[in-house]
């Protein structure tokens, strides 16, 4: 059989709890990986892979340029984003345009000055309004100021496909988890559960399509397939999502039943943004046709994973 060539690839957010995944992955499927980050970005979730992968600081680069041409980049896929939930300041909006916008921008104009060909970006269901079934056709209802400033650089990414520059897509995350997350509700609930210390929430009823990191890994290889293919005409974007939705309450009840431990819960101590009710189900026809990706890990099964992961690290 003949051997498929190496391809290169670009990850800015590799540094991250998805990005980390994705290197492991990509180098078991034998690409390339160049990783661009910020100077403070702490490497303790891809340490076993730094001999494996070229390692960049924006700050440190004299331009981007040098590194698209040093390494001949295929393709980029961009996990990269700076969010802050609460925006309280002008300082705050600056840094997520900064990061969210004008970044990337830069970015794809580099690529496209290098030839680069693919570009994967990352978006989120926070984009839409957050009820009911959501496909990538329901109404676009920002959420927040981080979902504003994802919005408006898809809409740069578009135009350039449109030019017939690149060739893209935007892969829209439903609620990533897993082992080496970020300080988000399930690591927050299975450290305290292990600690025995109790915890404060929100009343428990948000409806969310919890989907397993190594799902969404799996989405992003599929769409590199996807922008090597035929079938690839347009620029496109992907729903990535369990297609089950649960509860806060549910979640808790099948960490609790995993770990046969009982948590110490404060419903209702957090409150919810007012008069929200979040009660969604992920349509996933579209990329189940297009990219031929679906979730193949259960809520049950991805939170075993998760669960065995935090019990040994904070118990050694």
């Amino acid at each position: 059989m003949k051997k498929q060539a190496s391809k290169n690839i670009l990850l800015t957010g590799g540094a991250g709890f998805i990005g980390s995944h994705l290197i492991e992955a990509l180098l078991k499927n034998n690409y390339q990986v160049l990783l661009l980050k910020k100077k403070s970005n702490s490497l303790w979730r891809v340490k076993n892979y730094i001999g494996k992968i070229s390692t960049y600081n924006i700050e440190e680069v004299s331009s981007l340029d040098f590194i698209f041409k040093k390494h001949k980049v295929n393709t980029i896929i961009h996990l990269a984003g700076k969010y802050i939930k609460f925006h309280r300041s002008n300082i705050d909006i600056l840094e997520m345009n900064k990061s969210n916008i004008d970044f990337p921008k830069q970015l794809l104009e580099v690529a496209v000055k290098n030839n680069v060909l693919q570009f994967i970006n990352t978006g989120t269901f926070f984009e839409y309004k957050l009820y009911g079934i959501i496909s990538e056709e329901s109404k676009i209802e920002p959420y927040d100021y981080y979902a504003e400033t994802k919005i408006a650089f898809e809409k740069i990414l578009k135009q350039y496909t449109q030019n017939k520059k690149i060739k893209a897509i935007t892969l829209k995350l439903f609620s990533p988890y897993g082992e080496k997350d970020n300080k988000k509700i399930i690591p927050l609930i299975i450290e305290s559960l292990i600690t025995k210390k109790e915890i404060s929430v929100t009343k428990g009823d948000q409806e969310l399509c919890f989907t397993y990191v190594g799902d969404i890994v799996s989405a992003y290889l599929k769409a590199i397939k996807f922008l090597d293919s035929k079938a690839y005409l347009q620029y496109e974007n992907f729903n990535i999502g369990a297609d089950q939705s649960f509860s806060i309450k549910q979640v808790i009840k099948e960490i609790e039943n995993i770990s046969q431990k009982k948590l110490k819960v404060k419903f209702g101590a957090v409150n919810n943004k007012k008069d929200e009710v979040i009660k969604i189900k992920c349509n996933l026809t579209k990329a189940k046709k297009m990219l031929k990706w679906y979730p193949k890990i259960s809520l049950e099964e991805g939170l075993k994973k998760t669960y065995n992961y935090y019990n040994i690290l904070l118990t050694k």
